[in-house]
């Protein structure tokens, strides 16, 4: 091997130019892989062998001469086998060199793995037992050979290197030098993440500063939003001999944090915390966690139970914790618990307003008004008062989710202006907690109000997101998703597709929202297939399930669903019947979405001079609302009656607008029967609807609003919460309908369309 001495000899002299080559670069690597593993090597093999290595010339040269010496073929379907042999082909390279150098760069190396990258020189030193101008003159060898890199902090050239120095010392070894570490930062005066890390590598001690520094470090990461380490950290504070008064705080924090990600485990920390607590007001927040844990993990039954024994035992002064807990029982039938004696009386006595300024008053204020909003209440009631319920934020920062999400869906129902900005800051909350499981609900709650307003693609892709998260943590979460993504897909004609995601649900508490949510949607699938008599059953069993009192059809449309089986099989007079039912309560809610649906299917059944009056007042009341896709249903609809009434000059507008609107919804099946319509009498969509600024769906609209005022994909994603890819997708469209290339003529072409 080379001399150490005339290498260093010949670095030192100064007509030495020191040339530190740059990592290999993707194509370099797979120039390189194929002069090494034959011409024929796949693409994505030497893809792979790039990222395996970083770039790095050494290392990819190890690689290549183990996946010789192994004789693997180089195609796609070995590539999993290079992230087998990588780190035992850098292994022997790098324990190579390193034997090669210095005990105390052994040494040194060790204590870096050990304490990974970014360590400094005070805790390394320490932990090799050298003293820290040795340690960087150490340093300085490992970098030179090719085990540390140059960068700062202190950092290996590659992960697998750290690995193999790592993986180089005995178990028994490694965890004592976790041990040394831990000891060695918290003298440092590290903050306590930093140490827990190496303690949770090391078994219990059965030491108190082990538990108290665990504890501060879960407590550290729940404050900063890291809710999967501040579980972690707990967990393992909980195997050391806390102090036995010290335990319950414990306890909870732990409960608290995995509720955050609906861990099962939350219910029995909560429940043994609370069994230990002293503090009347502390066991009364446990009890308030572990009902919000028993709702999403156990019938919710016991979270009933739960909460009427902590009331009980609650001392009166203790008012607000009260009406928090009496929210949570009167909230838990949604979820399938049996409604207790007196509570629609109770909940009625609340629609008088926000009792007191406490989130417990403004908690059952929310349950009132959504309560009242599906009862038979009006907009114009129900609306101010879930507002005043949401004022000043109060609700927001104590509950981002459930009660907010009461007090939310009133707006949402309602149509109100409001609905949207209320989601974005219940989103920022939750985000703020960094818990999945609040932000899949967030992502539900904006899908519903996404789709409630006809924009497909929008619902789609939160749907999509929540579902992604929701499947991973509660079959109840995901149910509520699960139903609102089947009717986008039924909206947008994917019918298979909406077939295969039903079947995806867990099974539901009968009685609870998501499985009549669940139902709802199995029915609207069969009447979208003409499935009547299979329709009619479904929808029969649907209907049966819905809470009695339960009325308006915004929330609960079965008797709609069940006319158009009825319809369908032939019983024209039951089905009327059922539809002037269901016009009659949505004209008490009030809202246009709902009205516009009434109207718009009992005027398609109705005759020629009462049915066309209904279909124009259904058009007329969805037209200034934010329901896009039920003004196109509208549209088409009554242009579909115009038509078989043998007026084809008179349905030709309301048919081509109704076209375009659902063709910027996304809407396939409306589309394609008003274009159908249209061309049976004797019209042509108009092209405008493919190109220019009016052909811009409203997501188009305002993502080019956005873009032409300078933000950037990320900023635009983040203010509409979609994905950069959404919005990547939506300027690629809108640039093809303006005719323009760049984000740079957005302002002009945008200007150019409006009125002067």
């Amino acid at each position: 091997g080379a001399d150490s001495s005339l290498l260093e000899e010949i670095a030192q002299d100064p007509a030495t130019v020191l040339i530190r080559p740059p990592l290999l670069s993707v194509s370099a690597v797979v120039e390189l892989a194929k002069n090494n593993l034959g011409a024929d090597a796949d693409q994505a093999f030497c893809v792979a062998c790039h990222r395996a290595t970083g770039g790095n010339p050494l290392l990819l040269a190890e690689l290549l001469r183990t996946l010789r010496a192994e004789a693997v073929r180089p195609d796609a379907a070995h590539v999993d086998v290079i992230q087998q042999l990588g780190p035992r082909a850098v292994s022997r390279s790098v324990l190579h060199r390193l034997a090669r150098l210095s005990a105390d760069a052994v040494a040194v190396a060790r204590a870096i793995a050990v304490l990974g990258d970014g360590a400094g020189l005070p805790e390394t030193a320490v932990l090799a037992g050298l003293d820290e101008p040795r340690v960087a003159e150490v340093v300085r060898v490992l970098v030179g050979a090719e085990i540390l890199s140059s960068a700062k902090p202190i950092c290996f050239v590659h992960p697998l290197v750290r690995d193999a120095v790592y993986h180089d010392l005995a178990s028994s070894e490694r965890t004592l030098a976790h041990e040394r570490a831990a000891r060695a930062l918290m003298d440092l005066g590290a903050v306590p993440d930093v140490v827990a890390a190496h303690l949770l590598l090391v078994p219990a001690r059965a030491e108190q500063w082990v538990a108290e520094l665990l504890q501060a470090a879960g407590s550290l990461a729940g404050r900063r939003g890291d809710t999967d380490s501040a579980v972690s950290y707990l967990r393992r504070a909980l195997e050391e001999p806390a102090a036995v008064d010290k335990r319950p705080a414990l306890l909870m924090e732990l409960g608290m944090a995995e509720a955050l990600l609906n861990l099962p485990e939350a219910v029995e920390h909560l429940r043994e915390a609370g069994e230990h607590l002293d503090d009347p007001q502390q066991r009364a927040q446990c009890s308030e966690l572990l009902v919000r844990a028993l709702i999403f993990t156990r019938p919710p039954q016991e979270a009933v139970a739960v909460a009427q024994q902590a009331r009980a035992e609650l001392p009166p002064e203790y008012v607000d914790q009260d009406r928090v807990l009496e929210a949570l029982e009167l909230w838990a039938p949604t979820f399938g618990a049996p409604a207790a004696p007196g509570r629609e009386a109770r909940l009625a006595a609340l629609r008088t307003g926000v009792l007191a300024e406490g989130p417990g008053a403004r908690m059952l204020a929310a349950i009132a008004a959504l309560d009242w909003a599906l009862t038979g209440g009006a907009a114009a009631q129900c609306v101010p008062l879930a507002l005043e319920a949401l004022s000043g934020g109060v609700l927001v920062s104590a509950d981002p989710i459930l009660l907010s999400g009461s007090a939310v869906s009133v707006l949402a129902l309602a149509e109100h202006e409001r609905t949207f900005s209320v989601l974005e800051q219940m989103a920022v909350e939750v985000r703020r907690r960094s818990s999945p499981f609040l932000l899949s609900g967030i992502y539900y709650m904006q899908g519903w109000a996404w789709l409630a307003r006809g924009e497909l693609a929008e619902a789609a892709d939160v749907l999509r997101r929540s579902g992604e998260v929701a499947l991973s943590w509660s079959s109840t979460a995901s149910a509520y998703t699960v139903a609102t993504f089947a009717h986008v897909l039924i909206e947008q004609g994917d019918l298979v597709g909406a077939e295969d995601l039903l079947g995806q649900r867990g099974p539901q508490m009968p009685g609870s929202d998501a499985d009549t949510l669940c139902q709802e949607a199995d029915v609207a699938l069969l009447v979208a297939r003409a499935r009547w008599h299979e329709a009619l059953t479904a929808v029969e069993e649907y209907a049966a399930g819905v809470s009695p009192g339960v009325v308006n059809p915004a929330w609960v449309p079965w008797r709609s669903l069940k006319a158009q089986a009825l319809e369908g099989l032939g019983d024209h007079d039951a089905a009327v019947r059922l539809l002037e039912e269901e016009l009659s309560a949505a004209r008490a809610w009030g809202a246009p979405r709902a009205l516009s649906h009434s109207l718009r299917l009992l005027g398609s059944l109705l005759d020629e001079r009462e049915g066309l009056d209904l279909l124009r007042e259904a058009v007329q009341v969805a037209e200034g609302s934010p329901a896009r896709l039920e003004y196109a249903k509208a549209l088409t609809a009554l242009g579909s009656a115009l038509r078989r009434a043998r007026q084809p000059t008179q349905a030709r507008e309301p048919l081509r607008t109704g076209f375009e609107v659902a063709t910027r919804c996304g809407a396939q099946p409306v589309a394609e029967h008003a274009r159908a319509e249209l061309y049976a009498t004797g019209a042509r969509p108009r092209r405008e609807a493919f190109s220019g600024p009016e052909s811009l769906t409203p997501s188009e609209q305002r993502v080019a609003e956005l873009a032409a005022a300078g933000g950037s994909n990320r900023e635009i994603a983040q203010q509409l919460y979609v994905t950069p890819k959404t919005v990547e997708v939506h300027l690629t469209s809108t640039y093809r309908k303006l005719g323009i290339s760049s984000r740079a003529a957005l302002a002009d072409a945008l200007a150019d369309s409006r009125p002067a």
